[in-house]
């Protein structure tokens, strides 16, 4: 069995917490399907797309840390 390259694992990591934000979310909010709005919905994929790009800027960060320590011990 083959490992998982680093940036898909990353990848991986900053599509769940993105998930478990929206839906956490969600959930916090009280959306029951009797009760969805335009309004509910925009506040929720707002939330979901401000999830993800914090999960994305992380990773990157993560990763340009990770390349200056290899880097920086050759």
């Amino acid at each position: 069995m083959q490992a998982m390259p680093q940036n898909q694992i990353n990848s991986v990591i900053a599509t769940i917490s993105g998930l478990c934000g929206g839906l956490g979310k969600a959930l916090t909010a009280n959306l029951v399907l009797t009760n969805i709005t335009f309004q509910g919905i925009l506040e929720v994929s707002f939330y979901a797309a401000i999830s993800a790009l914090v999960g994305y800027g992380v990773k990157k960060g993560i990763d340009s840390l990770v390349n200056h320590f290899r880097k920086r011990k050759r």
